[in-house]
């Protein structure tokens, strides 16, 4: 399912003192299979877009065309649109309420017109594909979990309806470092069985340049870039544009290479960096 964003403006409230220009002619095409980031300061207008996709926020000027509907339609089918787009915000923990984790994970599927006993298998097998065991889990409190396990649960909650589509807004907020590694595999893994494609808001250049293959850059509400992790994170004056910085393994190599240590890779993550390293040394 592909999106397109054409000439894409919003802003808050208008024609007031507290008027805020979000989002300036924004357009680009996400395509099928695409795992893109969307990066910039905050404030540049990345969950403002996002929240676009799924009409969260309607269109005042512009258009998003996903699939075949059209955002500005004004008979939009706003429950197909939701299950073809699935929005995970930062912090999902927080959007957890029902009083045990089966229920809240059944929301979604009963929401989107699926009766009791199918919104039953679909978050028994939304709950095993984000790693929980139903059996111990179904019955507890979502408030029972631990931060990792509400993270979890909340991805659960999204993917039970099967989306084409998952919009995450910093999806490892919050986490310890093996918290946000194994979010990630998650999603990897995700990808991999029936997602199609997935949009990722973040402010970690290491998430972006290790698991995506495009990069969308915004600056107060612009499209500076639309381009390649490599290509990004080996342009200095687009780095320095955005007030972003470098992956680590980017940065390392950066500095190697002020000491006359070339490598033969982009770096984008530690292993590439690390490989690199090998065969240059011959280890």
């Amino acid at each position: 399912m592909q999106i397109k964003v054409e000439d894409l403006s919003y802003v808050y409230s208008p024609k007031t003192p507290f008027e805020k220009v979000a989002l300036d002619g924004v357009s680009f095409t996400v395509n099928e299979g695409d795992t893109i980031g969307i990066i910039g300061s905050t404030g540049s207008g990345k969950s403002t877009l996002c929240q676009h996709f799924n009409a969260l926020i309607r269109i005042s000027h512009g258009k998003i065309y996903v699939g075949d509907k059209d955002l500005t339609a004004r008979k939009l089918d706003l429950l197909a649109l939701r299950k073809e787009i699935g929005m995970l915000f930062q912090f999902p923990e927080y959007q957890l309420f029902d009083d045990t984790v089966a229920k809240d994970v059944e929301f979604g599927p009963k929401n989107f017109g699926y009766g009791k006993e199918e919104a039953a298998r679909l978050a028994e097998e939304a709950l095993v594909m984000v790693g929980m065991n139903y059996a111990e889990v179904k019955n507890k409190s979502p408030f029972e979990l631990s931060g990792g396990e509400k993270r979890r649960a909340a991805i659960a909650g999204v993917i039970a309806s099967k989306p084409s589509v998952l919009v995450l807004d910093e999806p490892t907020a919050g986490l310890d470092p093996i918290g946000k590694r194994e979010i990630l595999e998650l999603v990897n893994d995700l990808k991999k069985s029936f997602l199609k494609t997935v949009i990722m808001i973040s402010h970690n250049m290491d998430e972006i340049a290790a698991n995506c293959n495009r990069v969308i850059v915004l600056h107060n509400g612009k499209l500076l870039y639309d381009t390649t992790p490599e290509q990004l994170f080996s342009d200095p004056e687009a780095i320095a544009a955005t007030d972003l910085g470098y992956p680590h393994s980017v940065h390392i190599k950066r500095l190697l290479a002020e000491r006359g240590i070339e490598l033969d890779t982009p770096a984008l993550d530690a292993d590439s960096l690390l490989a690199a390293l090998k065969r240059r040394y011959s280890l």
